[in-house]
C-alpha cells in the first residue's frame, strides 16, 4: 500500500447535487478498489490556466489516498469515462505525506502576461 495525492478538477456547471453525486460515486468507487480515502478537502473554483473542454474556470478537489499501486489504472480509466471530471491527477508521495494545511493560493493569469518576452 502506497499513499497518493490525488487532484480532481470537476466542470464548474454543474450544481452542488450533481457534485455531491459524483464525488459520493468517486468515493464508492475508489473504495471498491481497496482504496482508503484519508482526506478529501474542496478547493473551491479557480481559474484554469488555459481552457479545457471550452471551460475556463474548474472546481478543484483534493484527495488523500492509500492504496495499491496496481489499482491506479483502474481509476484513472474512471475518471476519464466521466464527462464532468476535466483533468485528475494522481502522484505518489511519502507515506508520512498529511496533505497541504491549505489551499494553494489563486493564481491571477494576468499578472503573468508577458513576463517570458
Amino acid at each position: 500500500m502506497g499513499r497518493y495525492e490525488n487532484i480532481l478538477i470537476i466542470s464548474p456547471d454543474c450544481t452542488k447535487e450533481e457534485e455531491e453525486e459524483l464525488l459520493n460515486r468517486v468515493r464508492a468507487n475508489l473504495q471498491k478498489s481497496g482504496a482508503t480515502i484519508i482526506r478529501l478537502d474542496d478547493w473551491s473554483i479557480r481559474k484554469l490556466a488555459y481552457p479545457i473542454k471550452k471551460k475556463d474556470k474548474g472546481h478543484y478537489f483534493f484527495l488523500l489516498l492509500e492504496m495499491d499501486e496496481a489499482n491506479l489504472s483502474g481509476i484513472s480509466k474512471f475518471y476519464k469515462n466521466i464527462d464532468p471530471i476535466l483533468r485528475h491527477m494522481v502522484v505518489r508521495v511519502d507515506d508520512k505525506e498529511k496533505g497541504p494545511d491549505k489551499p494553494p493560493d489563486h493564481v491571477l493569469f494576468d499578472e503573468l502576461e508577458g513576463e517570458f518576452s
